[in-house]
């Protein structure tokens, strides 16, 4: 028996070693196709004795070769696949664990069921298990975080699959190089502030050098003037009614004019702006978030519960900012002149409107360069006035928002929100 293996295994060795030599010549011949090639289920590949290619049968490669195709696809298919994202449990024990991550910078907007989405710090959470949880303290189902900012800077959004805190979703970016960047910024512009800070005491200087009352005050107008508001408070414009209204106005614009499409507000940024403010310093936006905390009980005395602002129609400033005008509604007024007195004596700028009586939500605004060069960009009685809308809608105002007047913007279009303020 053992003979006989030897035998068998010579013979085995010697016709692969026959074959070997062979093969070069029946690679060059066309005589032999291999059928399984050809049906894309040879599975001896190179090693096949027979010819995988021959010219005659050039044009059925890509059949033969449809399970590679396949494949290359398939690996397409997992290249293209987003890369999982970070949750905001994750993101919650990043900055509870971390030492590096100052935890009273960091907010959190979440979404309420009646009130939609609210900002607040992450310290003001409470992050225990949602049964053992008080009453007296905030806590909310993980799946509700809707962003998280660190300073005003969305770092993770839930929506637009935003991370920045690990950078998975790849941005490249990780949470220590935001908070890097952000101190660059804060150092230019903390500079920035020195150098207003100068002017505005060189103009004291220069005030305290005139001779009579009526100098100084129209200095202080004029410097006023000068100072451009970086915070304002505002109803948020949420209703869908008063929406469709503005976007049937706007549309009727358009068509009147295309050219003016650029200068039409967004709908998700329409507002009614209650106070004008100047703030530089952290301190000074504290003072706002008290004043408002304090201001809270005296608005539920002044306005009630079912506040509703309705608006009677389109009316323009100057024909370059087209507006509506919200019905009077007593109460409003008072509560406005008594939000800015507490502003003002809490040592705030506050800016006077141009229009110190008119309250108005903005359609559209034109710049003022750009409305004396170019006449086709004002807005004339002629043309809105023919707009066929005999109701524009009402809007219930339950809270009143702390907004940012830089040109970033929330994840839902409207200005960064420092506070949402609920009135009852």
């Amino acid at each position: 028996m053992e003979g006989s293996d030897c035998d068998a295994d010579a013979k085995m060795e010697e016709e692969t070693s026959q074959n070997e030599t062979e093969e070069p010549e029946k690679e060059s011949s066309d005589d032999t196709v291999c059928q399984f090639f050809l049906a894309g289920t040879c599975r001896f590949g190179d090693r096949c004795r027979n010819t995988h290619i021959a010219a005659s049968d050039a044009s059925e490669q890509p059949t033969a070769n449809k399970d590679n195709v396949s494949k290359d696809k398939s690996h397409s298919k997992r290249i293209g696949k987003k890369p999982p994202m970070k949750t905001a449990s994750d993101v919650i024990s990043r900055i509870q664990w971390d030492p590096h991550l100052p935890k009273e910078h960091f907010l959190i907007g979440y979404l309420d069921r009646f009130v939609g989405v609210i900002e607040k710090p992450f310290s003001e959470f409470c992050w225990e298990d949602l049964a053992s949880a008080g009453i007296d303290v905030l806590a909310i189902p993980k799946h509700r975080i809707q962003y998280f900012k660190y300073q005003e800077l969305v770092v993770w959004d839930k929506t637009n699959r935003t991370d920045n805190v690990f950078g998975s979703t790849g941005s490249g970016l990780t949470i220590l190089d935001v908070i890097a960047q952000h101190e660059t910024l804060v150092q230019t512009e903390q500079n920035d502030k020195e150098e207003m800070k100068q002017v505005a005491l060189d103009l004291s200087d220069e005030e305290e050098d005139c001779e009579n009352s009526t100098q100084d005050y129209h200095l202080q107008k004029q410097s006023t003037k000068k100072v451009r508001p970086t915070h304002f408070i505002a109803v948020r414009i949420s209703s869908e009614e008063v929406r469709s209204t503005v976007k049937e106005v706007q549309d009727v614009l358009i068509k009147h004019n295309t050219e003016i499409a650029p200068f039409l507000t967004p709908l998700p940024e329409l507002h009614l702006t209650l106070c004008l403010l100047h703030l530089v310093t952290s301190d000074e936006m504290e003072i706002v978030h008290t004043v408002l905390q304090e201001i809270r009980t005296e608005i539920q005395r002044i306005l009630s519960p079912s506040f509703i602002l309705s608006f009677d129609g389109l009316k323009d400033f100057h024909s370059r900012v087209l507006y509506l005008a919200p019905m009077f509604v007593p109460g409003l007024s008072s509560f406005v002149e008594n939000l800015n007195q507490r502003f003002r004596s809490n040592g705030l700028v506050v800016i006077d409107p141009p229009t110190p009586s008119s309250f108005h939500l903005t359609i559209a605004k034109v710049p003022r360069s750009l409305a004396s060069k170019n006449p086709s960009l004002r807005f004339l009685p002629e043309v809105y006035n023919n707009i066929q809308i005999t109701h524009f809608g009402a809007q219930h105002i339950d809270t009143v928002s702390f907004c940012h007047a830089r040109s970033s913007r929330c994840t839902d279009g409207f200005y960064t929100t420092l506070l949402e303020l609920p009135l009852y």
